[in-house]
């Protein structure tokens, strides 16, 4: 600090020499200097400080917007709900707006998907329809349809006739009426990663891509649709692992496995009483199948196949097995045979 003050003070006496009049004003330019550069810096920090603040500020209002609009995940209600209730009765609104866009419902369920627009499905007068809460339109009218389902990648589910068909965003039919309606619940003619379950006329059950093409035919009882396969299931049998394009991946596939017991008689060693109690089989195993039971030993052999509602132990060796009318029982041995011999 010392040398500049005695720089600038110098710089001042050479001013004066070239101008004496300007030697007050070219004092008081040279001792102002700091100041406007002090001025200067606190003035840049005070723009930069704003600039930041300006841009958080933006984006805090760009996300608060995007909020506010119609970037909902699949099944969760928009933000102050696209119903309202006036006199004991409903109609579903614009959130945003407040606009009604249908009047009187009975009621209505909320879905989107994505990028989509929100869409809403709604029951008057037992008929169906669906409307478009961001545009207001009603994009199926409550007319023709006794059942539907929500939009899923682009497409939902109505029935006709007994028959499934899908419409998509702007209610067009795009998959025609060719799949029969068994009264499955609501969670079911839904696309999950491009692919639905539907049955064909013969109530067998198989996937369709979103062309309405079977991409695993329609031969199972159930079906369980992951990401990259199926889990496909025939009462009887065992599940087996297969992909979209029919190929099986893993045969023999069961629920779980539990544990037999059965019972023994004991002498309570501080009464003297005799009591009864469960002792563990250790060779054998009921495992399950789609609400099925089969006989399985310790060594993974399938001694039974999965045709029975319920296994438990008589013996280490014996097993009650009750028959899928859910009353009659038969006895099996450890290898499965039926015992049906009766003692004169």
């Amino acid at each position: 600090m010392e040398k500049e003050e005695k720089f600038t003070a110098a710089n001042a006496q050479e001013l004066t020499q070239q101008n004496p009049k300007t030697e007050e004003s070219a004092v008081k330019d040279t001792e102002a200097q700091p100041k406007k550069k002090r001025r200067i810096k606190r003035l840049v920090i005070i723009l930069i400080i704003a600039a930041v603040a300006g841009v958080s500020a933006t984006l805090i209002i760009r996300a608060c917007h995007q909020k506010s609009e119609y970037g909902y995940e699949y099944g969760d209600e928009p933000m102050d709900g696209p119903v309202s209730y006036n006199n004991g009765k409903s109609n579903i609104i614009n959130p945003v707006t407040k606009e009604v866009i249908v009047k009187d419902i009975d009621w209505c369920h909320y879905s989107s998907n994505n990028d989509e627009d929100p869409i809403v499905l709604f029951a008057k007068n037992g008929k169906r329809g669906f409307c478009n809460i961001v545009t207001n339109e009603v994009i199926v009218q409550p007319t023709t349809y006794t059942k539907a389902w929500v939009f899923s990648e682009g497409l939902a589910a109505v029935e006709k006739n007994g028959y499934i068909g899908f419409v998509n965003a702007k209610g067009d039919v795009a998959i025609k009426f060719k799949y029969s309606y068994r009264g499955n619940p609501l969670f079911e003619f839904v696309f999950h990663n491009g692919h639905c379950v539907v049955a064909d006329s013969s109530n067998k059950i198989g996937v369709i891509d979103h062309k309405g093409r079977w991409v695993i035919k329609p031969l199972y009882d159930n079906i369980e649709l992951a990401k990259d396969y199926a889990i496909v299931y025939k009462d009887g049998e065992f599940k087996k692992q297969i992909d979209f394009k029919g190929n099986v991946l893993q045969d023999g596939i069961i629920d779980y496995i539990n544990n037999l017991y059965y019972e023994v008689n004991y002498t309570d060693l501080q009464t003297g009483e005799q009591k009864v109690g469960e002792a563990k089989i250790n060779d054998y195993y009921e495992y399950r199948v789609g609400g099925y039971s089969g006989l399985v030993d310790s060594e993974g052999n399938i001694i039974t196949p999965p045709i029975y509602t319920d296994i438990s132990g008589i013996t280490p060796t014996l097993f009650k097995a009750q028959l899928q009318d859910w009353t009659s029982m038969v006895i099996i041995d450890q290898k499965g045979n039926v015992l049906s011999k009766v003692s004169k």
